[in-house]
């Protein structure tokens, strides 16, 4: 099989193909028997690692709705021996949603754009990753060390994927580049963590006829939100993070409320006896994940406590941040391919969103950086798309990285 480089768009448009949109992880099982068989006819050994499907029970946020489609790591290695560069990149897409002028799973390649739902985020970044290793391949280049790939599912559902071949021990890298799309300009280094849950605030019930005989939640739950933000987001103001970011607003944390929110009556003619909303603390590097979740309940007891409401909290899910040192060897590299292919310093940033470094960075403890292809907030849009420039100069950033690592 040829690996030219006209084939890391021949790879992308094939990817596409395959509708694997989370939730409910449709297609897991045909994409990953395509890369199986790909890795392998360019001579990687390559098997596919089966998630169980009670660890799914537990960390899927969207069950049961995984069950009837399994979800497979595709893990390929070549070489021998340390040092061990790894590279991820997950397979899930989100929903297409609506807006599209093109079919988001029939890739279309327009005036240097290839459209389709994956295409930024983050197949394209399964494509480089791929074609730049098979020229290596073809070339009679021969490691000084492993190259490991891993292409996982649910990164779009919490990193599932990632977190199991992590705490299983399946994969101990000493260096992980994640193909997510920081775009060619720039080199993420890590991320915020994040805190989500759910504040439940109760009333009475009744009759919207006779509301005098009840507690309204909605209103109790309005006030709670409106005296919380007043004392809460002063103190997220006074914290900034000292690692690099895009813009002002990207240092500090910050919180969302009410995201989701609905009183559980579902009924206009009742006067609402719970009422919930949800929240969305991003955390930075510096902030401890449990010490932002005990301030939060903190915050938020004080002030129902204040207004003497009855209330719960549930927090659902916390993830710490992410970050790898700038002046890593993986990050000064990355920085120095880059550059040599886009003749523009990149530059170092943090990314506002969780990705999957943080189980490489908290758990294993090894240098981690997102590099990848893509366009800049096209991710999880309509019509959304990367360019073939980008693919191309990624594949050459990838095949400098490697060299420069491994030999």
């Amino acid at each position: 099989m040829s690996s030219s480089r006209l084939n890391v768009v021949d790879i992308l448009v094939k990817l596409v193909e395959f509708p694997t949109v989370n939730p409910p992880g449709k297609n897991y099982a045909e994409i990953s028997e395509y890369l199986l068989d790909l890795l392998e006819s360019y001579g990687f050994k390559a098997k596919l690692v089966e998630i169980p499907a009670n660890y799914l029970d537990k960390y899927y946020p969207y069950a049961p709705l995984h069950r009837g489609h399994p979800r497979y790591v595709v893990l390929a290695r070549y070489g021998s021996g340390k040092p061990v560069l790894h590279f991820n990149g997950h397979y899930d897409v989100v929903p297409p949603g609506s807006g599209w002028e093109y079919n988001p799973f029939k890739a279309i390649i327009e005036d240097g754009r290839v459209y389709g739902r994956g295409t930024t985020d983050m197949k394209g970044g399964i494509a480089a990753t791929i074609v730049s290793i098979a020229e290596l391949i073809e070339s009679n280049w021969n490691p000084r060390g492993t190259i490991e790939l891993a292409f996982v599912p649910d990164e779009e559902s919490g990193g599932i994927g990632t977190r199991y071949i992590v705490e299983k021990g399946i994969v101990r890298p000493d260096y992980v580049i994640i193909g997510e799309p920081s775009t060619t300009s720039k080199v993420i280094i890590g991320h915020k963590g994040l805190v989500r849950g759910i504040v439940r605030v109760r009333g009475k019930q009744v009759h919207a006829s006779i509301p005098w005989r009840g507690v309204n939640a909605f209103i109790k739950a309005s006030e709670l939100v409106l005296e919380f933000t007043k004392s809460y987001e002063p103190l997220l103001r006074q914290r900034k993070t000292k690692a690099p970011v895009m813009e002002e607003e990207y240092a500090y944390p910050t919180i969302v409320l009410g995201g989701y929110a609905e009183s559980t009556s579902k009924k206009d003619n009742i006067v609402p006896g719970e009422f919930l909303f949800s929240f969305d603390r991003r955390v930075l590097p510096e902030e401890d994940i449990n010490q932002v979740i005990d301030e939060l309940r903190e915050y938020i007891e004080k002030t129902a406590e204040r207004l003497s409401i009855n209330y719960e909290v549930e927090v659902r899910s916390a993830v710490p941040a992410s970050l790898t040192p700038p002046d890593s060897l993986l990050v000064r590299i990355a920085q120095k391919c880059t550059e040599s292919i886009t003749k523009t310093p990149p530059t170092l940033e943090i990314s506002p969103g969780r990705n999957d470094a943080v189980f490489y960075v908290r758990e294993l403890r090894v240098p981690t950086i997102n590099l990848g292809p893509g366009v800049a907030e096209t991710a999880h849009t309509a019509n959304e798309y990367t360019t073939v420039d980008e693919l191309n100069k990624m594949v050459e950033i990838y095949k400098c990285i490697i060299r420069s690592i491994l030999g």
